[in-house]
């Protein structure tokens, strides 16, 4: 899944429905991050509510690409390592 370039809470119903379709996928979860210029906190929440449904099957979401605003972001709300951003 790629995300958009700019994630606010006006859009986090349909991020959350998208994430969600991704739980009922035998897939690994990978999200793409590269075009990430804005993202708020409510867009971090769903992200994290996907990580730790992710999380009871022992899975973790794989983050590709790079995007500084999203790694910046994650840092500032202290989500980075919940999320694995880093890693």
């Amino acid at each position: 899944m790629k995300l958009a370039s700019k994630l606010h809470i006006s859009e986090v119903e349909n991020l959350t429905k998208e994430l969600s379709a991704l739980l009922d996928s035998s897939q690994q979860v990978e999200i793409d991050v590269s075009d990430v210029n804005e993202i708020d906190t409510a867009s971090f929440q769903a992200l994290c509510s996907l990580q730790k449904s992710l999380a009871v099957t022992d899975c973790s979401i794989r983050w590709v690409g790079n995007s500084k605003a999203f790694n910046e972001a994650a840092d500032m709300l202290g989500v980075a390592e919940f999320l694995c951003i880093n890693e």
